[in-house]
């Protein structure tokens, strides 16, 4: 095969598949340093989209099962949208850099920034932005290196592994030399390697309900596993936790049914606060708005409450122009879900916790907002629509990249799983692995390094 074929086809095809590698749950990050190194030999727009399309081809493969699985879309259907989507994917990530990059005269040390340029677009734009497969997010696995996120977030992140890939190409030069020590410089007043901990101990107790999603979309047979879901109460009430967390939409009933249906919530609210997922339905003049909501209860009633504010385009809500879709496909008809309006903490015993819910946790600006007045992190979430799939865990990576880029300890409130909490330096320090029911038990102490040296406890 003549070279020129081997750049244009080859080559950014394998670039794709260490990107996807990278970001797969074989959690093979350190793929990431070649991807970066091989992406800039390749010099035309075709070349860039390939490598584009491949990379997130493969990454949000697993979109598939909310859609065929749970979404009642026939097959072709699903992949030809994700193919769509992958193509719109590389047109931005890629091809956008490689046209700027192309306008800047190819000159690789202008291609991290231009790179970085677009995760930010694409971060925000359009309809909230698409914040996933971001390459700053490895950065998370890398000793030290890993706290220029508190400085910059995952967007310096970024920078940083793009200028480390490309250092073979710009270190001929000494005066590149110079670029790299302001670089790695610059930056270093704002980081941050101590952590924001909670005003004395906190014992955290997580339940992992474990309930498919086949199950919870039908609510007759979610109602048959309550018994389980109050079993899993009680067996959360005898570790004596400080706060007991359920994931997302945790109960087949809504808000406005907690004195009835949620009544046991309520009761054990009263020994130990709980903070619990649930759907709320406002009846707000003629109009009947849903939110995706969290409910902090304590002494037997609702004492403060969070509404989802960055709410999932086509899953919580179809935006416009594209209403029509509800006639294609059922299973996102019926009312879109309303945005909350206010980025507050949940109030409980003496603790400020924040509580984005799933997808906002990919939201850097967001998340590090919302935990401004946060003692604590905890994020609600069902990734029972993916299973065991890639999705899952690259969920689970911005959880930890979130952690450091706040300084908090961030608990990972899972359905499914896996469900964890993650230190200020983003281990996970304690774990419940995917597809198990159970609870995870923890203690957050006030004084960084107090933590038992096995920590995790679980039922």
């Amino acid at each position: 095969m003549p070279a020129e074929r081997l750049k244009e086809v080859v080559l950014p095809i394998l670039v794709g598949i260490l990107f996807y590698l990278s970001f797969s749950k074989y959690d093979l990050w350190f793929l990431v340093f070649p991807a970066l190194f091989l992406l800039p030999m390749i010099r035309s727009f075709a070349g860039w989209f390939l490598a584009g399309f491949v990379t997130f081809l493969l990454s949000l493969l697993w979109i598939r099962i909310a859609m065929i699985d749970y979404g009642g879309v026939y097959p072709p259907v699903a992949y030809l949208l994700i193919g769509l989507l992958s193509v719109s994917m590389a047109l931005y990530q890629f091809s956008g850099p490689y046209l700027l990059w192309r306008c800047l005269g190819f000159r690789v040390i202008l291609l991290p920034p231009a790179w970085m340029v677009f995760e930010i677009l694409r971060s925000h734009l359009p309809y909230g932005g698409f914040p996933w497969i971001l390459v700053g997010e490895h950065l998370v696995n890398i000793p030290f290196a890993k706290y220029y996120l508190s400085a910059g977030g995952v967007y310096l992140g970024t920078l940083i592994l793009w200028y480390v890939s490309v250092a073979p190409f710009l270190l001929r030069r000494v005066r590149n030399l110079l670029v790299y020590i302001v670089l790695l410089t610059l930056p270093l007043p704002f980081v941050r390697q101590g952590a924001h901990l909670p005003p004395g101990e906190v014992t955290v107790a997580i339940v992992q309900t474990n309930v498919p999603e086949e199950v919870k979309l039908r609510r007759d047979l979610f109602r048959k596993e309550l018994p389980r879901l109050w079993k899993l109460l009680d067996e959360a009430k005898k570790k004596n936790p400080d706060l007991i967390l359920f994931p997302e939409s945790a109960f087949p009933f809504f808000a406005g049914d907690l004195f009835e249906e949620g009544r046991k919530l309520l009761e054990v609210s009263r020994d130990f606060p709980v903070v619990v997922g649930l759907v709320d339905i406002r009846v707000m003049g003629k109009d009947i708005k849903p939110y995706n909501s969290v409910f902090a209860l304590k002494g037997g009633e609702v004492v403060d409450f969070y509404d989802k504010v960055r709410l999932l385009p086509f899953g919580e809500y179809v935006p416009f122009p594209f209403g029509f879709v509800k006639e294609i496909f059922g299973a996102i008809g019926g009312i879109d879900y309303s945005p909350g309006e206010d980025l507050d903490c949940l109030e409980l015993n003496g603790l400020s916790i924040a509580t984005p819910v799933c997808f906002e946790v990919s939201y850097y600006s967001l998340v590090r907002k919302l935990s401004s007045c946060a003692d604590l992190i905890a994020v609600l979430t069902n990734d029972g629509w993916f299973r065991d799939s890639d999705g899952t865990f690259q969920h689970l990576r911005q959880a930890r990249v979130r952690a450091v880029e706040t300084g908090r300890f961030l608990v990972w409130v899972n359905n499914t799983g896996p469900s964890a909490v993650i230190s200020p330096e983003g281990k996970i320090v304690a774990y419940l692995p995917y597809g198990r029911e159970g609870v995870l038990v923890y203690t957050i102490r006030s004084r960084p390094g107090n933590n038992p040296q096995h920590p995790q406890r679980s039922l």
